[in-house]
């Protein structure tokens, strides 16, 4: 079960395991975002065994202050950023390559600008040739995954990116609503 911890400002900190969940509980350092899950929480933990399937939002008491980090175009950060999808062909696998638009040995760096994913077979018919030397075409132009996109971790945690959504969804909702009847 995968624990969202948010800022007190509601900003995505990190994704922690139900362990970390439970000392962060026993010192209250977080709050539940939803009620029933706060219910579901504490029974389980009463019946000391933690087996809930739904995505988990908390929320910490005090306000955490993050430092900027500029994020490095990694191999991991690349494939997260196209969502496993090689951007020539749009074949979605795990076993994807890193593929230069710009071939190394015609000076093209390592940026997020010239790195995308790529399967073996595309990367093995581009070689180290430009795009129009081979008609191939990119799906998505890259770009940088910024760390104004907070919590860009939640791409890899499916449910828990939903659940953030909606919940952003419903307090956005519940805030127009105080704002229409003030």
């Amino acid at each position: 079960m995968p624990v969202l911890v948010l800022n007190s400002s509601l900003q995505p900190l990190s994704v922690i395991p139900e362990r970390r969940l439970i000392v962060l509980l026993s010192k209250n350092k977080v709050t539940f975002i939803d009620e029933k899950v706060r219910a579901l929480i504490e029974e389980s933990i009463e019946a000391r065994r933690l087996e809930l399937e739904r995505p988990v939002i908390v929320q910490l008491l005090a306000n955490v202050r993050i430092p900027r980090v500029a994020l490095q175009p990694t191999r991991s950060n690349i494939l997260l950023r196209d969502e496993e999808t090689c951007q020539y062909c749009g074949k979605r696998s795990r076993e994807l390559t890193l593929d230069h638009i710009i071939p190394r040995s015609r000076g093209g760096q390592s940026t997020w600008e010239n790195l995308v994913a790529c399967c073996k077979h595309c990367n093995g018919k581009k070689g180290n040739r430009l795009l129009k030397e081979v008609n191939m075409h990119l799906l998505h132009q890259p770009r940088p995954l910024s760390q104004e996109y907070a919590g860009f971790f939640l791409l890899r945690y499916p449910k828990l990116r939903e659940a953030y959504e909606t919940f952003l969804l419903s307090a956005q909702e519940g805030s127009e609503g105080i704002t229409a009847s003030a």
